[in-house]
């Protein structure tokens, strides 16, 4: 049951960041390189608090969790490369 909340909130987190991020390439950049970097590091601080608390089903929540959130971050960062550059002047867009 852990695994799914867990699962549906990694979905909603790169929902988000991708719905709060559409059109800003610089944004777009930072959020996919912050979930990244969250995904990576959050891991072994939380593997104490998963373990004791659900036992080995918890650490393994916790790894699909934070490598669904790497994923996400990774597509972040690879939807900024394919954005168009964003223009200085509205009036320049079509």
């Amino acid at each position: 049951m852990l695994v799914f909340i867990l699962i549906i909130i990694a979905i909603l987190i790169i929902r988000f960041s991708f719905s709060l991020t559409s059109g800003k390439k610089k944004l777009r950049i930072i959020v996919g390189s912050i979930l990244t970097i969250v995904s990576i590091f959050s891991y072994p601080l939380l593997v104490p608090v998963f373990g004791e608390w659900n036992g080995f089903d918890g650490v393994a929540s916790l790894m699909v969790f934070n490598f669904i959130l790497l994923l996400g971050g990774i597509i972040t960062l690879i939807a900024s490369l394919f954005m168009p550059r964003e223009s200085m002047n509205n009036n320049e867009q079509l």
